[in-house]
């Protein structure tokens, strides 16, 4: 009898487990039901925000380039010869008038003697053939007096007639001799004079450095063989490229500042002075020129640069962070923070100048903070934690 009894209570003990069991596992579900159908929105979410700012703000672009001298010519002597002095090194300065080098002149001071000497023979025929000539005119003119006296013959007056014309042409042949000997005289000069290469720009007095030397003193040298090459360094230029995008905002005459890691923080100067009207086929990008002052002469070519343009400004711009800008639904735009409702609101904007880390919003005007950190997370309405710093103002 005991037996079942025993029986019988453990018989409602497993009966009455089952069953708080089956409730349990029921009322789990639904909660479990519950939590999965309801909306995320309700989750508040833990973001940082920031008041937009309005402050002066520029749309500077940096490129990068390179400096070259501002002309760059190869020093050659037009004559030939031994190169008997050269009196400039790689690094001198060469100022206007001075003699850079000099070439043997002896041959050449022989062929101007030898021009010389014979202009003077060529001078001489000339006056013994205007003689002459003056002979054959006297003699032609009495013929002629004589023939209208009827006192000579007809072929006496044509032969003296003749001999004047044949003079004429003798006497025209030396004098374009001898002009032809003058200018053999001045070649020869001039050749004489090329032996001494000597600095002419006198458009200006700024000195020209020697970028190179090709040769040394003694050397054979051909007719316009190098011997140095010589650089204007102020100014100077700078070379840099730009792709399509940015080729529109680029114009003549407009300011920009350049800095190189010889001078770490020393801001240069510059002004756009040539833009290319075509692109490189290969690199799709347009060749633009910018003049550096050098007065003192810290730059020099070939040095790597970075050149900062100024595309654009504007001096009371909206701007946000640039992190505050997002994209929902293929709009861009930011999610402001209601205080009140400790919600959030995406609000589609434009955007203008970026510069760093700030980027100008055109439209709308925005008076509510923006989130600017979790808000990868948000939807619109969604409710927030309010960051501590706006919780006072609330």
């Amino acid at each position: 009898m005991k037996v079942k009894k025993l029986f019988v209570w453990l018989l409602l003990i497993l009966i009455v487990g089952a069953l708080a069991t089956a409730i349990a596992y029921r009322a789990w579900q639904k909660s479990l039901e519950q939590a999965k159908s309801k909306p995320r929105g309700q989750i508040a979410i833990a973001i940082e925000a920031v008041m937009p700012k309005h402050i002066a703000i520029q749309d500077n672009r940096i490129f990068t380039g390179t400096l070259k001298s501002w002309s760059l010519f190869e020093v050659a002597p037009k004559v030939g010869g031994r190169l008997e002095a050269i009196r400039f090194d790689v690094g001198d300065k060469i100022s206007d008038g001075d003699v850079i080098a000099r070439i043997e002149d002896e041959e050449y001071k022989q062929s101007v003697d030898q021009a010389a000497a014979d202009l003077e023979v060529a001078k001489a025929q000339m006056r013994q053939a205007e003689v002459m000539l003056d002979l054959r005119r006297r003699e032609y003119e009495r013929y002629k007096a004589l023939d209208e006296k009827k006192a000579t013959t007809q072929a006496m007056l044509e032969s003296a007639e003749t001999a004047f014309h044949a003079q004429e042409a003798a006497y025209n042949m030396q004098k374009a001799e001898t002009k032809r000997r003058e200018a053999i005289l001045e070649n020869a000069k001039l050749k004489l004079a090329d032996c001494v290469i000597s600095a002419d720009w006198s458009n200006d007095d700024k000195p020209r450095f020697v970028g190179a030397r090709y040769v040394d003193q003694g050397a054979l040298l051909a007719p316009n063989q190098e011997i140095l090459s010589v650089a204007e360094l102020d100014p100077l230029r700078a070379v840099i490229y730009v792709i399509e995008r940015d080729y529109p905002y680029v114009k003549t005459g407009q300011s920009a500042l350049l800095t190189t890691d010889a001078y770490p923080g020393v801001e240069f100067q510059s002004k756009v002075v040539r833009i290319a009207q075509l692109f490189e086929n290969g690199t799709r990008q347009a060749e633009i020129q910018l003049e550096i002052p050098n007065r003192e002469l810290k730059l020099k070519p070939g040095m790597f640069v970075r050149v900062q343009l100024e595309f654009s400004s504007k001096d009371n711009a909206q701007v946000v962070p640039r992190n505050a800008i997002v994209k929902r639904d293929g709009q861009q735009g930011v999610f402001t923070v209601d205080l009140e409702k400790a919600n959030a609101h995406f609000v589609p904007v434009e955007t203008g100048i970026s510069s760093g880390n700030q980027v100008e919003i055109t439209s709308p005007a925005i008076n509510s903070p923006v989130a600017t950190l979790g808000n990868h997370l948000l939807t619109d309405e969604i409710p927030i934690i309010v960051p501590k710093q706006f919780t006072s103002k609330k």
